[in-house]
């Protein structure tokens, strides 16, 4: 019997050995397993991005606002040779004979030395005016009708009792066969208008509501 107690202790100090070591692995569980990978949540802080406005400008639209300059009609002075105004006063003396561009009653007709304008001048106001102009190749004024200078398309210019202008016509209204030539620096007067021709074969008239200066570089009305 004593025998048999010896070995009873140590097997029952042996067995609470093992009763602890078990409680000690009971809270070890709580721990990963070797080789086991945790998967771990980081949570970075976020930095709140400041906005930035934009500094470049919105880029203005292409169509432009700018007014163009207005064409203005051309003067007579910046077109002569030599420029020097060319417009005879309504009140300057003839030099020439009227009977002599006399083609039928209260009608004068003349043309330009070269040929190139065809002019009358009336007694009376009729829908050709007072006194006016054809060119066979004219110039076309800054504004109002543009003409082809076609045969049937001449750019003419007269001065009516409303005034001056021009205009186109498809008849020869101011062509007379028997017309004379007023040559450079011959004034014709009569019946209250007066005709001046002048270099580049020039011709300007006056009427008593307005004139012109035409040729084949001019188109002046005033």
């Amino acid at each position: 019997m004593t025998a048999m107690r010896t070995f009873v202790v140590p097997i029952a100090a042996l067995c609470a050995s093992a009763l602890m070591g078990c409680s000690g692995g009971d809270s070890a569980t709580d721990a990963p397993a070797a080789g086991t990978t945790v998967a771990t949540s980081t949570v970075e802080p976020t930095t709140a991005t400041p906005a930035v406005e934009s500094t470049t400008a919105t880029p203005a639209s292409e169509e432009s606002t700018a007014t163009p300059p207005e064409q203005t009609p051309e003067e007579a002075a910046d077109l002569v040779p030599g420029g020097a105004p060319f417009q005879p006063s309504g009140n300057e003396a003839g030099n020439v004979d009227p009977a002599v561009f006399l083609t039928e009653p209260g009608k004068y007709n003349f043309t330009s030395p070269m040929g190139n304008l065809h002019c009358g001048i009336w007694a009376s106001d009729g829908p050709e005016g007072r006194v006016g102009c054809q060119a066979e190749d004219g110039r076309n004024p800054v504004e109002g009708a543009q003409c082809s200078n076609a045969a049937n398309d001449k750019v003419a210019i007269r001065v009516t009792g409303a005034g001056s202008g021009s205009f186109c016509t498809t008849q020869g209204i101011y062509v007379d066969q028997n017309a004379l030539v007023l040559d450079v620096g011959q004034v014709l007067s009569v019946d209250g208008v007066v005709c001046k021709s002048g270099p580049d074969d020039i011709i300007a008239c006056t009427a008593p509501t307005g004139g012109f200066t035409f040729s084949r570089d001019i188109n002046y009305t005033y």
